[in-house]
């Protein structure tokens, strides 16, 4: 049969549809056909209960046992041949590296159960008519019979994956629905190719730093030489601040031909472009005024708006509670998403114990349980099997690579097994053995005490992340700066601490609920909550169990208004909620206004596509580009028409505002990992899984026989993504990403404008760098030099450190404020591109202008006045969003400051020349290749 030819095939050949559907089938139908046959014609007595017995085995063997033992071989026949045809389709709709890895790994399980379970049966044979061996026989076949029933869990788990997805796939994925996924290629470019492997180069060398340079520069639709504004992160401090930076700069603004924005930053930005936008789907009463040089003026009503709304999340007694409930709601839905699949996997393995009893559970009081002498066999033939083959394998000669590969492979895959088997055989008994050692016999206390204590551990925790104090930084330098900081070590303590205990409640509840047997109760409780978690895992977005959408909508209420005319009257009215902002629409405003580029982070683990550390690439958003060199670039519309409605929430002006500033998520670039999967545990936690554009461009074309097979974007980010998060599993390969703020990879937007080779860049720093140096900046800068081999050269960089101001004359003058001041918050320098840019030797220097949120002796009398008497200023903590008047009047008041001293720094003719120069390069430079399947 065609199907059956398919299998003689290499794994990585896909069969056509109606083959593949056929090998779904025929490995539902044989596995069923031969339980069928054995529960008809087997008798007593159980083959498995003698097998495992071992030594323990009946001497002579019972009557029946040669038959039962030929009716059990018809029932490994039939089961293993549906078990290697599940997981060859298994692999089959596997695309990914690690699912590929474990979909082999479970086939190779599926033919070791075969193989084993037939040994089992023909030792068995063997031992029915010669009782004077029978011991020794039947306890290789106790070791064969372990070794089987352990092997086939991750083999009969994968096989029934791969027939489910399989029968899916066949029927799901028609070619229309496939060929949106080619209108989605259309101009799309690939993700920048890091190794060999990932697309080879001619001669089939290996990729270099310079080739990673010039790949990096591919940005669609640049404009080379071009004018650039980046706003930094740092939540509504940033915000404050760029709003008022950009109030002065307003002229070289609508000049300039990119607003690249970062977290807080974007929520200027975004709400600059919501107010020009020509879209619009909810029209409201009066004239929707779009003056791209009176938007958020300073005393405009849109600025007014934001002044009242500037404690954004919550401004009432209402809203805080609504925030409090949204972190409960979440709270609660996450445990419940990550502590109910104990129970159901240990109420299940408590079953399959009684069941098959590898080793036989512990009831209380018990003594410490017996493990099998076949199970120490089984596991020490597995050890010593994955022993050989490794020092077989760095013992066979170099030139022999598939030989070497095949044999790491396989020693991998034998250690695998015997971890398999030390879990099932001894780490799981002992662990109940050891919850019945408990204190207390009452199960119900068990499991309550240790989930009851690890939630007011973690309430407390929580309590340690938000709270802030006060902390006097850089008292080395004599600065005496204070600063909201997060206390450090006790913080980071009890995180850790609650997170270990979080793990071991896990633990407990599952040996806990194993230690049922899986007895009726325990099996209808288990069923229950197999069933909420389906609702919940299945049904639910997990970005619903988040703070992600909460964020989005609060952020929205306070930057997303329009201004609008009324009776002769300007008034600024918010957007409805019913209103979706879709980025490839409400991204453009029609006006003299830049693009607007909102910069976030894709999070990659575990691959080495990213250094030690940094753990996040490059993610941007507008209304023309989704994606990022790394991940590869996708028109915004087409990818808008792709995704499923849940997703487009995100693909908006406000959700890619909330995305840009998620940063308190399970995946935070260089942050501690302890607090990333406390974090994801909780719900407490912004960011959202976005489509992978380097995914979409590798959808199978037409004339492929296998593109049935490709799995396509999911209709919802379900429990699974909950998950990865709390394991930190993050993929450049898969279907989604996990994208956070932008900070977590540049928190200066900078590297967005370095790529889009800017020839003229200004740039406001109102991050909360702690002195000495702006250390943002430098590593914006070191960032940019290794990803883009761009050299910036700056000029008297030292004049923005605190302390270098010349101190106010008179002598009541606090000194607080003068050992805060600084020469210039201003840092200039020069931009210097490598060849592999693209630009032409003569165009390929450029000028940088860093605007610091720094105090200096020429602010007006207010706003020193205020610094004196609130020394974090102007570094409040970003975790710090609930600003009153005072805070926002002062942040903005100094943003424009800022401005206003950039202009008098830098002529309006040094801009123009500038921008002139960058037209004239901008039609030298190569358009990026487009990858094609």
């Amino acid at each position: 049969m065609p199907a059956f030819r398919e299998l003689l095939r290499p794994a990585e050949h896909r069969p056509r549809r109606s083959s593949a559907l056929t090998v779904a089938v025929i490995a539902v139908l044989l596995p069923a056909l031969a339980i069928g046959v054995y529960l008809a014609g087997a008798s007593r007595p159980g083959i498995t209960g003698l097998q495992l017995a071992g030594t323990g085995a009946p001497r002579p063997l019972p009557p029946g046992t040669a038959a039962a033992v030929w009716w059990h071989l018809v029932l490994v026949l039939g089961c293993g041949a549906g078990g290697l045809l599940g997981t060859t389709a298994a692999i089959w709709t596997s695309w990914t590296p690690r699912a590929q890895t474990i979909a082999r790994f479970a086939r190779f399980s599926a033919l070791l159960t075969f193989f084993a379970a037939v040994a089992a049966d023909v030792l068995t044979l063997v031992a029915v008519p010669d009782p004077a061996v029978a011991p020794a026989l039947m306890l290789c076949a106790s070791a064969a019979a372990v070794l089987e029933f352990c092997a086939l869990l991750p083999a009969g788990l994968a096989a029934c994956y791969g027939i489910a997805i399989t029968l899916r796939r066949c029927w799901a994925n028609t070619d229309r629905r496939l060929d949106r996924l080619r209108v989605a290629q259309e101009d799309g470019q690939a993700a920048a190719p890091l190794e060999e492997s990932d697309f080879p180069l001619p001669g089939g060398t290996e990729p270099t730093a310079r080739d990673r340079w010039q790949r990096g520069y591919q940005v669609p639709g640049a404009e080379p030489g071009a004018t650039g504004f980046c706003l930094s992160g740092g939540g509504i401090r940033s915000a404050s601040v760029s709003l008022g930076f950009l109030q002065s700069m307003r002229q070289r603004l609508l000049q300039a031909r990119y607003l690249v924005s970062v977290s807080g930053g974007g929520f200027t930005a975004g709400a600059l472009q919501q107010a020009l936008t020509e879209a619009i789907e909810d029209r409201p009463a009066g004239e929707v005024v779009r003056d791209p040089e009176q938007a958020y003026a300073h005393g405009s009503v849109e600025e007014d708006h934001v002044r009242r709304h500037a404690s954004y999340l919550a401004n009432t007694t209402t809203e805080t509670l609504t925030a409090f409930g949204v972190l409960a709601r979440g709270l609660l839905l996450s445990l419940f998403a990550l502590f109910a699949p104990a129970v159901v996997l240990g109420v299940a393995a408590g079953w399959l114990y009684r069941v098959v009893p590898v080793t036989a559970l512990p009831a209380a009081p018990a003594p410490f349980p017996a493990i099998r002498t076949g199970a120490l066999i089984a596991l020490a033939v597995l050890v010593l099997g994955a022993l050989g083959v490794s020092l077989f394998g760095r013992g066979t000669a170099p030139r022999n690579r598939e030989l070497r590969l095949v044999l790491r492979r396989t020693a991998t895959r034998l250690a695998l097994l015997a971890a398999i088997v030390a879990a099932v055989t001894i780490a799981i008994p002992v662990l109940v053995w050891l919850a019945y050692r408990l204190p207390t016999t009452d199960p119900g206390v068990r499991v309550g005490s240790p989930v009851v204590a690890v939630l007011l551990t973690y309430a407390s925790t929580l309590a340690s992340i938000l709270w802030r104090k006060r902390a006097t930084l850089g008292s080395a330098t004599g600065t005496g700066i204070l600063a909201a900081v997060p206390g450090s070590f006790l913080q980071r303590l009890l995180v850790i601490v609650t997170t270990a205990l979080l793990a071991l409640a896990w633990l407990l509840l599952f040996v806990v609920t194993a230690g049922t047997g899986g007895d009726p109760a325990a099996l209808w409780t288990a069923l229950g909550f197999a069933v909420v978690l389906l609702v919940v895992g299945g049904i639910f977005d997990e970005t619903s169990l988040s703070l992600h959408p909460f964020y989005r909508e609060r952020i929205a209420g306070a930057f997303a208004v329009r201004r609008v005319r009324r009776d002769g009257t300007d008034l600024a009215v918010p957007y409805p909620s019913t209103e979706r902002t879709s980025l490839s629409r409400y991204g453009r405003t029609g006006t003299r206004f830049p693009q607007v580029i909102f910069a976030a982070t894709a999070n990659l683990t575990g691959e080495g596509r990213t250094p030690p550390g940094l753990n996040g690439v490059s993610y941007t958003l507008s209304a023309d580009w989704i994606g990022g060199p790394d991940v590869g670039w996708v028109r915004t519309g087409a990818l808008e028409h792709l995704v499923p409605p849940r997703f487009r929430r995100d693909l908006t002006v406000q959700g890619a505002v909330a995305v840009s500033g998620a940063a308190f998520a399970s995946a935070m670039g260089r942050a501690a990992r302890w607090f990333q999967v406390l974090l994801a545990v909780s719900g407490a936690r912004l960011g959202a899984w976005l489509p992978n554009p380097d995914f979409v461009l590798a959808a199978p074309g037409p004339h492929r026989p296998d593109r049935w097979a490709y799995p396509g974007l999911p209709h919802a980010r379900r429990l699974p993504y909950l998950w990865r998060e709390v394991f930190g599993l993050h993929s450049h390969r898969d279907r989604l990403l996990h994208v956070t703020d932008g900070g977590h990879y540049d928190n200066l937007g900078l590297v967005e404008l370095l790529r889009r080779r800017c020839g003229l860049i200004y740039c406001v720093d109102a991050g909360a760098d702690a002195p000495p140096t702006a250390t943002t900046l430098a590593d914006a800068l070191t960032l940019a030099e290794q990803e883009l081999g761009v050299r910036v050269e700056l000029h008297d960089p030292w004049h923005a450190e605190p302390g270098t101001g010349k101190p106010l004359d008179t002598p009541e003058a606090p000194s607080v404020l003068n050992s805060r001041l600084v020469h210039s918050p201003i840092i200039t320098g020069t931009i210097h591109y490598p060849a592999e840019s693209g630009l032409p030797a003569a165009q390929r220097t450029g000028r940088l202008v860093v605007a610091k949120a720094l105090l200096w002796r020429d602010l007006p009398y207010p706003l020193l006045s205020y610094a004196a008497h609130h020394p974090e200023f102007p570094h409040d903590s970003t975790g710090d969003q609930f600003f009153d008047d005072g805070k926002f009047t002062a942040y903005t008041e100094l943003g424009r400051r800022l401005g206003e001293l950039v202009n008098r720094h830098m002529p309006t003719g040094v801009t123009l020349a500038l921008s002139r120069s960058g037209r004239r390069a901008g039609a030298t430079v190569r358009r990026s290749p487009t990858r094609r399947p």
